[in-house]
């Protein structure tokens, strides 16, 4: 800008220069002469003064609102920034406050609790030191009524082993009568003169023995020797303790059956197991029914079982 300023500037003298040293001739009249002093130079225009002066000033307005205008910016940013920052402490103002809160209600929710667990322990305390006055109370009377309650014990003691004594003696009884069953048991169980031969035999021979103390099982083999089907049952002097099965069957000749016998843990004791035989008549699905409307044609067969 200043540049073409000085250039407009130049112009114009150099124009107002040319136009005033140049002379107009007069009309019918002769040239004047020329004058000995120099005439003095013509002033620059106005208006071209006015309009540099006006350009410069608004150049330094325009330079001073654009200054302004970034003192502003710088301002307003300045002012969020510090909003920013206040915004921000105030936030972390907030949390402070919320932790101490916190804080404080964790403060008094320990607090309580601790109180809760006091008036437990205390609680429990006076339940205990109750029930330690109930149980000397009780124990006090107890003990009264221990004195009168002895007395009654020696007297029940007294007849208690009467009644013990006469309990035994009647066991010895009951035992001797058991023991005269088994004598007239093994008479009738002993073959007679006119009694038919079996038509089984059994393996092991001999008596089986068992452990008195457990639960156990034994394994018999019956054999039909005889030349027809037959059919067998089992009997056994103590059900209670002695299992067998099957207790039915039947075996065609020269075949075998295996039988079960399961003893129950109980006291020492001697038993015994029947095997009834006879020729095959009726049906396989009833044999008990068989047995009871015909009379066995094999002479029966005892194992002695024992426990120990």
């Amino acid at each position: 800008m200043g540049a073409g300023i000085s250039v407009f500037v130049g112009i114009t003298t150099s124009f107002w220069l040319i136009v005033g040293c140049g002379g107009k001739k007069k009309k019918g009249g002769a040239a004047k002469p020329i004058q000995s002093t120099p005439p003095a130079p013509p002033p620059p225009p106005p208006n071209v003064e006015s309009k540099m002066k006006a350009l410069e000033e608004k150049e330094k307005k325009e330079e001073a609102k654009k200054e302004e205008e970034k003192k502003e910016k710088s301002k307003k940013s300045e002012k969020k920034e510090e909003k920013k920052e206040d915004k921000k402490e105030e936030k972390k103002e907030e949390k402070k406050e919320d932790d101490k809160k916190e804080k404080s209600k964790k403060s008094e929710m320990k607090d309580e609790e601790k109180k809760e667990d006091k008036d437990k322990k205390d609680d429990k305390k006076g339940d205990e030191k109750e029930k330690d006055d109930e149980k000397k109370e009780e124990k006090e009377e107890e003990k009264k009524e221990g004195k009168k309650e002895e007395k009654k014990e020696e007297k029940d003691e007294d007849k208690k082993e009467e009644e013990k004594k006469d309990e035994e003696k009647k066991d010895e009884k009951k035992e001797d009568e058991k023991k005269d069953d088994e004598k007239k048991e093994e008479k009738k169980e002993e073959p007679k003169a006119d009694e038919p031969k079996p038509h089984v035999t059994v393996d092991p021979t001999g008596d089986l023995e068992f452990q008195a103390d457990k639960q156990e099982q034994k394994k018999i083999t019956i054999s039909n020797s005889h030349d027809k089907k037959i059919m067998f049952k089992l009997k056994t002097s103590d059900n209670l303790v002695y299992l067998v099965n099957p207790v039915f069957g039947t075996i065609e000749p020269g075949k075998t059956a295996e039988i079960t016998v399961t003893r129950n843990k109980a006291p020492a004791k001697d038993a015994k197991l029947v095997i009834v035989n006879s020729v095959f008549t009726g049906d396989d699905k009833d044999l008990a029914k068989s047995f009871k409307t015909t009379k066995p044609t094999g002479g029966q067969v005892t194992v002695k079982m024992c426990a120990k």
